[in-house]
């Protein structure tokens, strides 16, 4: 069981060591471009006037967003051996299917993913116009339900074993 873990273990930091540095230098540029942009530039912007503030903001969420997009696929990767490692542990300490508990903690870990670039979208996409916002929230509600809904009926049957084997 130790073995399995630290397999797994190991190939999580396999993972880590090959994309985490990219990865997680491209997050921390995009996060002080993000900074920058919303607490400084494009304010000072603002207070010009209304076009070079929407080029300002225009400016820094190409760059947000060309930053965020270079760091999902090995964000993607991170993510995923994290769920394997999670999931691994799951079904040897508690007993849970392999595959199901997976499933269950790679979607939670992307809706808590898609909840953290939201709001870091948001304040740049108000600056826009507050539909901009609205609709992209819409379908950020949208993809979290979904994934959800996928992971409802793992849930479900789980509960269900629970309450059989207490009877």
């Amino acid at each position: 069981m130790a073995k399995i873990i630290e397999r797994e273990i190991e190939n999580f930091g396999k993972t880590l060591k090959l994309h985490g540095e990219k990865t997680l230098c491209n997050l921390l540029s995009a996060f002080l471009i993000w900074l920058f942009g919303v607490l400084i530039f494009i304010p000072l912007a603002g207070s010009i006037n209304r076009e070079t503030e929407i080029l300002c903001n225009l400016i820094f969420f190409s760059v947000f967003t060309f930053l965020v997009v270079q760091s999902l696929p090995g964000l993607k990767e991170i993510v995923d051996s994290f769920s394997v490692l999670i999931a691994k542990g799951c079904e040897l300490k508690k007993g849970l299917n392999f595959e199901k508990s997976m499933v269950v903690f790679r979607r939670f870990s992307y809706i808590i993913l898609i909840i953290v670039f939201y709001l870091f979208y948001a304040p740049l996409l108000m600056r826009f116009h507050s539909l901009i916002n609205g609709v992209t929230l819409l379908l950020a509600l949208i993809w979290i339900f979904y994934l959800i809904i996928s992971i409802l009926p793992i849930l479900f049957t789980e509960v269900l074993k629970w309450f059989s084997y207490e009877k």
